[in-house]
């Protein structure tokens, strides 16, 4: 994945040799599974971006973002007016690839929206997203080229904290190689823990900042109680003091 940051720059992230990939094996006991075709996981996808299919954050990715391991994990931040663009390469004669993700928006301790695109390489927008702070993405490469991953502040002002994560690949049948011995269930094991920490990590960043945002709601209300309590008692003293002033001169006339 490449990233570039408006027209300032572009930095390249090269993968590492033991950079952990998208690819997960799931052991079946009991009635092999069917190999998924291509057809299958087209629809899938077409599903998935179907106004219809709309749930929330953590059902979305329980049901599409099984077997997740982000080769790219970002937190970075979004000055106003600019764009940030990540880039995936597809070889000339690749298969189909599955490129899923996410991303989440935030600022000043809250959430908040960004618009996030996706384009292949002739400029088609796969994917767009509007005026949102957060969502998952999930399409299969129909050419090879360079794919782009627009997230955009169109904020005059604010500065965003944005978090984007992608990966590619989804191997979840079961291959006539597997074999059930205690090493495919290590692996197993260590994998949907992988997919678990995955999970809890990109919740928790959304989380943390839902709490920030709640804590600096709370510091606001505490502090103009404060100051509508000092100005009530205040206008109270005065009050007092007057009605006194106006009792002391009624006794001298």
């Amino acid at each position: 994945f490449c990233s570039g940051g408006g027209a300032d720059e572009v930095a390249s992230m090269p993968e590492a040799g033991g950079a952990a990939t998208a690819e997960q094996e799931f052991e079946v006991i009991g009635k092999p599974l069917a190999p998924r075709s291509q057809d299958d996981e087209a629809a899938d996808v077409a599903a998935a971006a179907s106004p219809k299919a709309e749930s929330s954050l953590v059902e979305e990715w329980d049901k599409h973002m099984e077997g997740f391991v982000p080769e790219l994990l970002l937190t970075f931040p979004l000055a106003a007016r600019t764009d940030e663009f990540f880039y995936e390469d597809i070889a000339e004669g690749a298969p189909p690839v599955l490129i899923r993700g996410g991303f989440f928006a935030s600022a000043e301790e809250e959430t908040s929206s960004v618009e996030f695109r996706i384009q292949d390489p002739k400029g088609n927008i796969l994917f767009e997203k509007s005026d949102d702070a957060e969502g998952l993405f999930r399409f299969l490469t129909t050419m090879p080229g360079t794919y782009t991953f627009i997230v955009s502040n169109h904020k005059w002002m604010q500065e965003k904290v944005v978090t984007f994560a992608v990966g590619k690949g989804n191997e979840t049948h079961l291959q006539a190689e597997h074999l059930v011995t205690v090493e495919d269930h290590v692996k197993s094991i260590d994998k949907t823990l992988v997919d678990i920490q995955t999970e809890s990590t990109y919740l928790w960043i959304r989380q943390k900042s839902h709490m920030k945002a709640v804590e600096s709601i709370h510091t606001r209300v505490l502090s103009f109680c404060v100051i509508e309590f000092l100005i009530l008692l205040g206008i109270s003293g005065f009050q007092v003091f007057y009605i006194k002033g106006l009792l002391s001169d009624r006794r001298v006339l």
